[in-house]
C-alpha cells in the first residue's frame, strides 16, 4: 500500500536519470507491459520513463531528465516526440552527443538532457545548445557556460519546438533554420519507391560478377550497397535471372512490379557514409541499395546533382542522424521548384559527374566496365614512372574539375533550400586518390591478367571470361598479339630461377611488350622501388596472391596451388580451368621441379655443403608428400568446376591442394 501511495501523487518537480534497456533485452513479462502500457515509448526502458515522468507531473509542472539521445531523432519514437510536442512545452534541451562523462567512459553513448513542463505554450521559444562538438566533459561545459552568457552563440538556438512538427517524422532539428521549404513540394511528387528484389537465399542466387561466365544470360547485373561512391559505380554483384530463379522470387514475394524493371532511376547505400548515384536501367536493386524512379527519366540527372549537394546531405544527416537512410528519408526530403535554367544547369552538372565517376569506376580491374589499366594510358614511348606522373596529373586535374562541378551545384541548392546547416563539403565527393604502390600492385595485376589472356595489350576490356575459354579463343578475338598468353594455363610461382616460364620471367616479357626495350631496366627499377620489395621474386612469392585475394573479395579468379610451406606454387586461372588442369600441374610443373631439385641435392652432397642439402632434404619432403596426399589424388579425379556455383563452392573441392583463405570455406 506504502508503494502504491508514492506512486499515486503527482509532482511540481520531476528529475531523474533513467536505466537504458533497448526493446530486444527485455524479459517477456517487461516487453508485453511495454507493448501494452506503453506503445509510443516501447522501443526502451528510458522512452518509457520519459512518459512515466510526465504522467508524474501537475499541469505546469517541470520535468528534468538526462536520457539516450536517439529518441530525439530516429523513427521509432516519432509518436513520442508528436505527442510532447503537441501537449507540452520543451523549456530547453542540451544535445550532449558522446563523451559527456569523463567517469564513465562514454565514447559511445550519446545523452541529451532536457527540461520539459506540462503544459502547451504556443509559440514560446525553447532553448537548444549542441554541445556534441566538445571532447570532453571539460569541453562540454565550457561551452554550455559560454552559451548562457552570450544568446547569439553559435551553439545556440531559440527557436518555438512546435516547428519540429513541419519536419518529416518530426526529429528535434533544431539547427535547422528555414522550415518553411518543408510546406512546398517533396521529392515524393514526382519520384516513388522501386521496392527491392529479395532472393531469400544470397549464396544461392548471388555472385560477384567475375565469378560467372561474362557471356552467360543467366546472370543481370545487382546492386547491393557497397562503398562511398557518389554518382556511379557499386556494380561488383550479378543475381541469378533463370527461369526458375525468377519463379522462386516470385513464389516468395521477392520481385518488385515490371514496370520498374529496365528504368533508370537514382539509388544508394543503405547502411554507411550517404551518397548517391544513377541506377542504370540494366541493373537489379536489392534492399542494400534503396531505389528511387522518376515519373520521367529527364529528371534523374537534375535530382542526383541535387542530392549530393553538400546541403541535401547535411539536412538528410539532420533529420535522420543515423547510419541508415531509408526510402522515406529521402522521399520526405523538399524539392524546391526550381526553374527551367536552374533545372538545365544541374542536369548538365550531374551528366558531367556522372561521367567523371564513371571514368573512376572504369579505371578498376574489378569493375565490370574495366578497359584498360590506367598508367597503360601513358604507355606510348614513355617509361613508367613517366606514364605513372602524367597518370597522377590527370587525376588531381580530373579531381579539381570534380569539386569546381560540385561547388556550382551547390551555389544552387543552398540559395533553394537556405536551411543554413552545414555539413559535408563537396570536397567528399572525389574518393579516388591512389597511391603510387596501389597503382603499381593494379599494374601487376593487369600483367597476370594479360599473362592468362583475360586482358590484351592490344585489344580493350575483357578477352577470355567465359568457362572453359581457350588460346585458340583468345586468338580469335586478338589474331596479332604483342605479348602472347600462357599456352597451358599454369604460370609457376617459387624461390628461385627454376623455371624459365616462371612468373617473373612472364612478367620481364610483359613489361617490353608493354613499354617497349629502352627504358625496361628503368621501368623494372620503377616497379620494384614503387612495390617497396628488393625484387619482382619477392612481391610475387611473397605478397601478389594476398594482393589478388584482397582485391577479388576473397572471390580470387586466379587460383593458386601451393604445397604446405609454399616451396611451391602454381597460379591457374579459374575461367580456363579443364579437368586435365591438375595433371599439368603435377606432370608438369611439380615433377618437374622435384626433378631439378634432386640434381641440386646431389650436387650440394658432391660439394660438401651440408646445410643446403638439408635444406633440398626438407623441401622435397614436404613435395613429396604435398604430391601423394594431395596433388595426386587430386588429378585422378579429373574434377570438373562450374562458373555458375561460384567460387565458395568451387575453390573448397581443390582442399588442400589450394592455398587455403579464410573465410572461403563452403560450410561457413
Amino acid at each position: 500500500m506504502r508503494q502504491a501511495e508514492y506512486l499515486a501523487p503527482r509532482y511540481s518537480v520531476v528529475v531523474a536519470n533513467p536505466p537504458y534497456m533497448g526493446s530486444g533485452s527485455m524479459s517477456p513479462a517487461l516487453a508485453e507491459f511495454a507493448l501494452g502500457e506503453y506503445r509510443r515509448s516501447k522501443s526502451d526502458l528510458f522512452a518509457m520513463f520519459i512518459e512515466r515522468c510526465l504522467a508524474l507531473g501537475t499541469r505546469g509542472a517541470l520535468v528534468g531528465m538526462i536520457t539516450m539521445q536517439s529518441w530525439l531523432f530516429i523513427a521509432s519514437y516519432e509518436t513520442l516526440r508528436r505527442s510532447i510536442l503537441e501537449s507540452r512545452r520543451v523549456v530547453s534541451l542540451l544535445q550532449l552527443g558522446t563523451a559527456a562523462f569523463d567517469t564513465i567512459g562514454g565514447a559511445v553513448v550519446s545523452t541529451a538532457a532536457f527540461v520539459i513542463e506540462n503544459g502547451t505554450g504556443t509559440n514560446r521559444r525553447s532553448i537548444f545548445l549542441d554541445l556534441t562538438a566538445g571532447r570532453d566533459e571539460r569541453a562540454k561545459s565550457a561551452a554550455f557556460a559560454k552559451a548562457m552568457r552570450q544568446e547569439n552563440a553559435a551553439h545556440r538556438r531559440e527557436l518555438p519546438a512546435e516547428r519540429f512538427l513541419d519536419l518529416p517524422g518530426a526529429p528535434f532539428a533544431h539547427a535547422i533554420q528555414n522550415f518553411e521549404v518543408f510546406h512546398g513540394p517533396r521529392v515524393s511528387a514526382r519520384w516513388r519507391s522501386g521496392g527491392r528484389l529479395k532472393t531469400h537465399h544470397g549464396t544461392r542466387f548471388i555472385r560477384y560478377w567475375w565469378e560467372v561466365s561474362r557471356a552467360s544470360e543467366r546472370w543481370r547485373p545487382l546492386i547491393k550497397g557497397g562503398d562511398f561512391r557518389p554518382f556511379y559505380g557499386n556494380r561488383d554483384f550479378v543475381v541469378d535471372f533463370s527461369r526458375d530463379a525468377v519463379d522462386f522470387y516470385r513464389s516468395h514475394g521477392g520481385l518488385y512490379p515490371d514496370e520498374n524493371r529496365g528504368v533508370v532511376g537514382v539509388c544508394w547505400t543503405k547502411i554507411g557514409r550517404l551518397s548517391f548515384r544513377i541506377k542504370n536501367a540494366d541493373e537489379e536493386f536489392d534492399s542494400a541499395s534503396p531505389t528511387l524512379l522518376p515519373d520521367s527519366e529527364d529528371d534523374v540527372l537534375s535530382l542526383l546533382a541535387y542530392l549530393n549537394s553538400s546541403e541535401v546531405r547535411a539536412l538528410v544527416a539532420v533529420l535522420n542522424p543515423t547510419i541508415n537512410t531509408q526510402v522515406a528519408n529521402v522521399l520526405e526530403l523538399p524539392e524546391p521548384v526550381w526553374s527551367d535554367s536552374e533545372k538545365s544547369a544541374l542536369t548538365r552538372l550531374g551528366d558531367q559527374l556522372v561521367k567523371m565517376a564513371k571514368n573512376e569506376w572504369e579505371a578498376r580491374e574489378t569493375a565490370d566496365e574495366f578497359v584498360v589499366c590506367p598508367i597503360l594510358g601513358g604507355a606510348d614511348g614513355s617509361s613508367m614512372r613517366d606514364a605513372t606522373e602524367l597518370l597522377i596529373a590527370e587525376r588531381t586535374a580530373r579531381e579539381r574539375l570534380q569539386l569546381k562541378v560540385a561547388d556550382e551545384i551547390d551555389a544552387i541548392v543552398g540559395p533553394l533550400l537556405a536551411t543554413g546547416l552545414t555539413g559535408p563539403n563537396s570536397s567528399d565527393l572525389v574518393t579516388e586518390r591512389p597511391t603510387v604502390a596501389e597503382l603499381m600492385t593494379a599494374f601487376m595485376s593487369l600483367a597476370v591478367g594479360c599473362m592468362f589472356g583475360r586482358y590484351s595489350l592490344n585489344e580493350p576490356g575483357l578477352i577470355l571470361a567465359d568457362q572453359g575459354a581457350t588460346l585458340q579463343d583468345y586468338l580469335a578475338k586478338v589474331p596479332s598479339p604483342s605479348f602472347l598468353p600462357d599456352a597451358d594455363n599454369v604460370i609457376p610461382i617459387v624461390d628461385g630461377d627454376w623455371f624459365e616460364d616462371d612468373i617473373v620471367e612472364r612478367f620481364r616479357q610483359f613489361l617490353r611488350a608493354a613499354f617497349g626495350e629502352e627504358h625496361f631496366e628503368e621501368n623494372l627499377r620503377f616497379v620494384t622501388e614503387s612495390l617497396g620489395v628488393k625484387s619482382l621474386r619477392d612481391y610475387f612469392v611473397k605478397s601478389f596472391y594476398k594482393d589478388h585475394v584482397q582485391r577479388y573479395k576473397k572471390r580470387p579468379i586466379y587460383w593458386l596451388f601451393s604445397s604446405p610451406n609454399g616451396s611451391f606454387n602454381a597460379l591457374i586461372y579459374m575461367h580456363r580451368y579443364t579437368p586435365s588442369t591438375v595433371s599439368t600441374v603435377l606432370n608438369e610443373y611439380l615433377r618437374e621441379f622435384q626433378g631439378k631439385l634432386k640434381a641440386s641435392l646431389e650436387y650440394a652432397e658432391r660439394s660438401n655443403n651440408a646445410k643446403e642439402a638439408d635444406r633440398l632434404r626438407k623441401v622435397l619432403v614436404e613435395l613429396g608428400e604435398y604430391e601423394h596426399d594431395v596433388l595426386y589424388p587430386l588429378a585422378s579425379q579429373n574434377l570438373a568446376i562450374d562458373l555458375d556455383d561460384g567460387v565458395k563452392i568451387n575453390y573448397p573441392k581443390f582442399g588442400a591442394a589450394l592455398k587455403k583463405i579464410p573465410g572461403l570455406e563452403a560450410t561457413e
